[in-house]
């Protein structure tokens, strides 16, 4: 029988029927050595939207007679994804981004970097409320933690590379946006860390 029958328990007391939030998440990524800097400290934090591209599968039709099956093709090439990140001008968040694209391509030379060193591996995370933390936090002398988020659903990025890297158009007529970094990241694939660990425990 359905966990839900007549009532709506999505969020109801004691149901466990807590939904993800779309703002709760982190991507991480591996900056290559030769660069110096480390995503986690420069990049990280200004990161403000990530699209998932769609992930499919080629189809090899097959034809007998009046009818057409489909078989299994390929993976279809994934569509590059752009990343929205902030610009702090204090910070090496813009640095960071434009060492890895010069090491792809230097403009200066002429010089183009091996793919295979180019290349990354990252991991996008959705954030839940870790709810023993809350409440451990309310108890008499509690040391306040930094441990109020834990990792949800984990998804592993392979074959990461900066394929194109532009700044915001300036407009001088608005007084209320920010100028932002715009990479377009190319992605080899995307799946689940663990395929039996979709589930978060609360």
């Amino acid at each position: 029988m359905g966990r839900i029958i007549y009532q709506n328990t999505f969020g109801s007391q004691g149901s466990q029927l807590d939904l993800q939030r779309n703002d709760l998440w982190k991507c991480s990524i591996s900056l290559p050595t030769a660069i110096g800097l480390k995503w986690e400290d420069e990049v990280q934090f200004a990161v403000e939207k990530f699209p998932f591209p769609q992930r499919e599968k080629e189809s090899i039709p097959i034809k007998y007679l009046q009818q057409t099956n489909k078989q299994i093709g390929g993976d279809v090439d994934l569509a590059p994804v752009e990343l929205t990140i902030r610009y702090p001008f204090a910070a090496k968040t813009a640095e960071a981004l434009e060492k890895w694209f010069w090491l792809i391509a230097n403009p200066l030379t002429g010089g183009v970097g091996l793919t295979s060193q180019v290349k990354s591996k990252g991991y996008f995370r959705y954030l839940v409320p870790h709810m023993a933390r809350q409440i451990a936090d309310l108890q008499p002398n509690a040391t306040p933690g930094q441990d109020t988020l834990k990792d949800g659903l984990i998804w592993i990025l392979e074959g990461v590379w900066v394929k194109a890297f532009k700044m915001t158009d300036a407009d001088m007529t608005t007084g209320n946006q920010t100028a932002m970094c715009l990479v377009t990241f190319a992605l080899d694939r995307y799946y689940p860390e663990n395929i039996n660990a979709m589930r978060v425990a609360i």
